[in-house]
């Protein structure tokens, strides 16, 4: 008598068995007899071609219906079992819009013929998810942008930022006229930077940005730059600098740099310019001032010429000079003693002034004791040689005996020359 055990390693056997028979003529069939069967693939690649020739022709494609499809074949399964996506591709010839069309925009149902890469007579293509592919066709057209600088960053203390500027002024992009109206502007932007001391040129992509300011995905729309699609973008930086204004003097025997007061309103402006050239600009000088030639005190106004490649920040374009004379007093005397020199040769001299009123300074105490002979006029014909008739010539005045008095001022005398 078999006991429960023996039979139970029994059946595990016959099941065992059983498996490995079914599986033996599963490969037989299979494999050996190698029978006809259907076969799908999926996710095929729609592979579109003769694009370039669209565009030839000013024509592109905005939208495609699908990408992938599913294709059913029939056929010995040692061939079909060999096609999957990789080796399998649907094709869709573009040039047929050039060919069958004679509207070629809009959109048009288009053959996707099947292909593989795998040799063999034995297999055919059953169905297809999808025996056209739909495709839209706009016209190409190309259009120029402007380009618009944009710096996103910040100067160090003391600089500012100067002119934003680009390699180029414009960029030309193609695409169809509904992705090409989306292009609100063509921007090239410079970042990265805080706290620029000194002018910066990076080479940066150009950006197109919707309405939006929002940035357009170009392979996406479409989209493509004809040329290049970068630019250079310079940032120059300028030092910013406070410049004193100052004036040189011309002293006399009353008036010194010891005795004399001055005051310049303003005393400083501020100037940008390139820190090369403004590292090495102090102060900028108004002008000169001969002290024998105001009385106590003079007041004018000068012109505030910058320095070339700068700017005047401050905009103030004039600049005020108070100058005083200090500790000093001022008398006047008329004076006869008149003479010339520097006449040309052979010139007959009449003097027509007969006394000049002369303005003297110095301290009171000489200044009473000079007397009307102690001073000579001398009329300077230097600049006059040649001129003949009546006219007024410069004279230069001399007050004898007094190193600490002067004639201050300017004067002139009235001669006839034949």
């Amino acid at each position: 008598m078999v006991s429960n055990k023996s039979g139970r390693k029994f059946r595990i056997g016959y099941i065992i068995f059983s498996i490995a028979v079914s599986i033996s003529l599963w490969l037989y069939v299979t494999k050996d007899l190698n029978p006809t069967r259907d076969w799908t693939v999926n996710r095929v690649p729609v592979v579109f071609v003769g694009e370039d020739l669209l565009e030839n022709s000013n024509l592109i494609v905005s939208a495609r219906e699908a990408t992938e499809i599913s294709v059913t074949f029939n056929g010995r399964y040692n061939d079909v079992s060999k096609l999957n996506n990789t080796n399998v591709r649907a094709v869709v010839d573009l040039t047929e819009i050039l060919t069958q069309y004679t509207a070629p925009t809009g959109t048009h149902a288009l053959e996707a013929k099947i292909e593989t890469d795998v040799s063999g007579n034995n297999v055919s293509v059953l169905n297809s998810s999808k025996h056209t592919i739909e495709v839209t066709v706009e016209r190409l057209v190309t259009q120029s942008f402007p380009l618009t600088p944009i710096y996103n960053g910040g100067v160090a203390d003391g600089y500012m930022a100067g002119d934003l500027t680009l390699s180029r002024n414009s960029v030309d992009i193609s695409g169809t006229e509904s992705a090409i109206s989306r292009i609100a502007r063509a921007t090239v932007t410079l970042n990265g930077f805080e706290d620029l001391s000194k002018t910066t040129s990076r080479e940066e992509a150009i950006r197109l940005l919707d309405e939006n300011g929002e940035e357009i995905d170009m392979e996406e729309e479409g989209l493509k730059f004809t040329g290049d699609s970068t630019a250079v973008i310079t940032q120059s930086i300028l030092l910013v600098k406070d410049v004193a204004l100052v004036i040189d003097i011309i002293e006399s025997p009353t008036a010194t740099d010891a005795n004399i007061t001055i005051n310049i309103e303003p005393r400083t402006i501020k100037l940008s310019g390139d820190p090369e050239v403004l590292e090495g600009i102090n102060e900028i000088n108004l002008g000169t001032q001969d002290l024998g030639k105001i009385i106590l005190s003079s007041e004018t106004t000068y012109q505030i010429r910058i320095p070339n490649n700068t700017t005047n920040l401050s905009n103030i374009s004039t600049a005020k000079v108070k100058i005083e004379v200090l500790n000093m007093e001022t008398g006047r005397l008329s004076a006869t003693n008149i003479t010339y020199r520097n006449a040309r040769d052979g010139a007959v001299v009449e003097i027509i002034s007969q006394s000049v009123d002369i303005t003297l300074r110095g301290n009171q105490a000489s200044l009473d004791q000079v007397k009307a002979e102690n001073i000579r006029v001398v009329a300077d014909f230097t600049e006059y040689a040649d001129r003949t008739g009546y006219f007024t010539v410069p004279a230069k005045v001399y007050v004898d005996g007094f190193q600490d008095v002067e004639a201050v001022g300017d004067y002139v005398v009235t001669v006839n020359v034949s």
